[in-house]
């Protein structure tokens, strides 16, 4: 199973799609709650870095912070669905 995650928040209404923010968690040992926890973090991290000179920063940051953990979980899952598989 693969044991790291990738949380992208792209932050393409506010820049050039080059400055598109990534954190990666390793998922190592943690409970679902940590796990949650972690996303909730990196991705609060990666949003405010993306909404740095935002004319609604709070508006961009919730849509970010959002889209953020949506991504993550949707990612997770994925990962999840591919290691039970095999």
């Amino acid at each position: 199973m693969i044991r790291i995650l990738t949380v992208a928040a792209v932050a393409a209404m506010i820049a050039a799609p080059a400055s598109a923010q990534t954190a990666r968690i390793n998922l190592s040992g943690k409970t679902s709650d940590q796990i949650q926890a972690d996303i909730a973090k990196a991705a609060k991290k990666v949003c405010t870095k993306a909404v740095v000179g935002a004319t609604f920063p709070r508006e961009m940051y919730a849509s970010c912070f959002k889209f953020a953990v949506n991504d993550a979980k949707a990612r997770l899952g994925a990962q999840t669905q591919m290691a039970v598989s095999n």
